[in-house]
């Protein structure tokens, strides 16, 4: 893969990151392959978005859980790398967790796949135990 396809991808992982951030998600719906597989290393019982899911339509369904529960504030990337159509992503998140009204702090890593401009498969891992204490949603967890 050239560096010119590298830095493009690099581009389109800000461009989505940012979108986020906006509450904008054309560019993330502009960029997926239709046939995606997204990943959200979270357990379902935890967290609604967790869990994988499939196509176009499992991407709405996540990130629709995922906007009923947070307002990003900001999503800033602390470092993106791409290997031929691999993409690892480290990001500095600030969220409100709207049932809470708390605001939330974690580093989110994505990792993506690209083809042919699309991401075809998505990766998210954050912090849950972290997540959950700064909510107020894991009491057995608050005194760590």
């Amino acid at each position: 893969m050239s560096e010119e396809t590298e830095i493009s991808n690099k581009a389109l992982m800000v461009s989505v990151a940012r979108g986020f951030k906006e509450g904008d998600l054309r560019p993330l719906f502009d960029s997926i392959d239709d046939n995606i597989i997204w990943k959200s290393m979270s357990p379902t019982a935890l967290f609604r978005f967790g869990g994988v899911h499939a196509q176009r339509l499992g991407v709405k369904e996540v990130t629709a859980f995922i906007f009923a529960t947070y307002h990003f504030r900001e999503v800033e990337a602390l470092e993106i790398i791409a290997e031929g159509d691999t993409l690892w992503g480290l990001f500095k998140c600030e969220v409100i967790h709207l049932p809470t009204r708390r605001t939330v702090k974690s580093d989110l890593a994505i990792r993506w796949v690209v083809r042919n401009n699309k991401i075809v498969e998505h990766q998210g891992f954050f912090d849950t135990a972290g997540m959950l204490m700064q909510q107020d949603n894991a009491p057995g967890l608050s005194s760590i």
